[in-house]
């Protein structure tokens, strides 16, 4: 039998195969809904949405990579708009941004909270991969509300001598465990 429901909360309707938010939808009410789905061509997901605001009025896009199942920090992301990029979340243009950022890099678990942080290492071994990412934020009770996580997240360093480059030895943390993970499976 087809259950049928009312769509009580916002949805989000996301065309298959996308990603980095192309054609990403956030509909409203089942008007808008019904629109998206009829605007799209082939097939695509849609999921309730989630107002992820923090009480500031930001939203903010953490990213841990997985190495052999542990967690690394990598960025986080803060914007006012609810897809959160970090290309396009005005990173560069606000300095408490990135201060914000550093300390989440520096100290994950002070910053996250260590309930959280025990989340994210139970993520990890869930995922049970050698190589992982996850994008996440808080919720305001400080629970870990997962977006992504999958194998293909890249890591990057950032230009040495750029606005970004307090990523840089988190990134080669990663980078380094990696190394660490590879000699463990094929020692030389």
């Amino acid at each position: 039998a087809l259950a049928v429901f009312q769509v009580g909360l916002a949805m989000l309707v996301r065309p298959a195969a996308s990603h980095g938010g192309a054609g990403l939808a956030r509909c409203a009410d089942q008007a808008e809904l019904g629109a998206a789905l009829r605007a799209r061509q082939g097939p695509g997901y849609v999921s309730a949405y989630r107002d992820c605001r923090a009480a500031d009025g930001y939203y903010r896009k953490y990213r841990v990579m997985f190495v052999d199942r542990q967690p690394y920090p990598y960025h986080l992301a803060i914007s006012s708009h609810w897809m959160v990029h970090y290309h396009c979340a005005g990173m560069l243009d606000a300095s408490w941004k990135r201060e914000e950022e550093a300390r989440f890099l520096a100290d994950p678990p002070a910053e996250l909270g260590g309930a959280a942080w025990s989340a994210l290492e139970a993520l990890g071994r869930r995922l049970d991969l050698d190589y992982a990412g996850a994008d996440f934020t808080l919720l305001p009770d400080g629970t870990v509300f997962v977006f992504e996580a999958n194998a293909t997240m890249l890591a990057h360093h950032e230009r040495p001598d750029g606005p970004l480059a307090h990523k840089n030895p988190y990134v080669q943390r990663i980078i380094d465990a990696f190394g660490r993970l590879l000699e463990k499976h094929c020692p030389r």
